[in-house]
């Protein structure tokens, strides 16, 4: 839980810090960027954790319920690799710049729209709830499940 607190909590900071910055960015980037964005890159330092983790992004009522199954035997690094998120997250919240990718944009977009993040970490790997009671926001959760959803797909695909 903590490991996303921290993300939640430096996605905030860093959209404001660098939002009037957009308009000298390029408008479209990856969606998943694990090579350059410094969140995701710690899922690829054990370059078996990827082909070994599932993630299952399911629409329920009131928002997303995100599935992450880990073979067992890779669960040590995909903790580590959550971990290690978190400290990107803290280093943020000091005023590092972080490079992120268009999926982790898009879900600090989420938390500062006041979607509620819950996570439960188990044995098998997690589950996360991101919700919302205001419409608008229930939007931006629904195109954030599907844009992923396409993309997981493409990249299964490849």
């Amino acid at each position: 839980m903590k490991h996303f607190l921290f993300f939640a909590l430096g996605g905030l900071l860093l959209l404001a810090t660098v939002a009037p910055m957009a308009q000298d960015q390029p408008k479209e980037k990856p969606w998943f960027d694990m090579q350059n964005c410094d969140f995701c890159k710690n899922l690829i330092k054990d370059t078996l954790l990827l082909p070994n983790t599932i993630w299952e992004h399911h629409d329920i009522s009131n928002g997303l319920m995100i599935v992450t199954l880990v073979k067992p035997e890779y669960m040590a690094s995909y903790k580590k690799a959550m971990d290690d998120m978190s400290k990107v997250g803290q280093e943020m919240m000091q005023g590092k710049p972080v490079k992120m990718c268009g999926f982790c944009e898009a879900y600090g977009k989420l938390i500062m729209a006041g979607a509620k993040i819950e996570n439960i970490m188990g044995d098998w790997g997690e589950v996360t709830l991101i919700t919302s009671d205001k419409p608008e926001t229930l939007i931006m959760i629904r195109e954030y499940a599907q844009c992923t959803r396409e993309e997981l797909a493409k990249m299964a695909k490849k």
